[in-house]
């Protein structure tokens, strides 16, 4: 019920940064009690190559691309320069 809870909130407080419900929608099915997720953003990636450094790993891939004003939006948002 917590997580839920948790990504309904989520869900509201990412689409400010392009990330759509359907988007949400789909990592909320796929990531379930007994499992866990790793977000990671980063630029100019070749999807092919980072699945093959994950060959062999029981995990699946899921991407979204956004536009250079919600990624700097989204990168203000969670990082803090040193």
């Amino acid at each position: 019920m917590a997580v839920g809870a948790l990504s309904g909130a989520l869900s509201g407080h990412f689409k400010d940064y392009g990330i759509d419900d359907d988007f949400i929608k789909d990592v909320r099915s796929q990531v379930t009690e007994g499992t866990s997720a790793l977000f990671l953003m980063s630029e100019q990636v070749t999807v092919d190559k980072v699945l093959e450094a994950m060959k062999g790993e029981q995990m699946e891939l899921i991407k979204s691309n956004l536009s250079k004003e919600q990624e700097e939006k989204l990168k203000a948002h969670f990082l803090v320069e040193a």
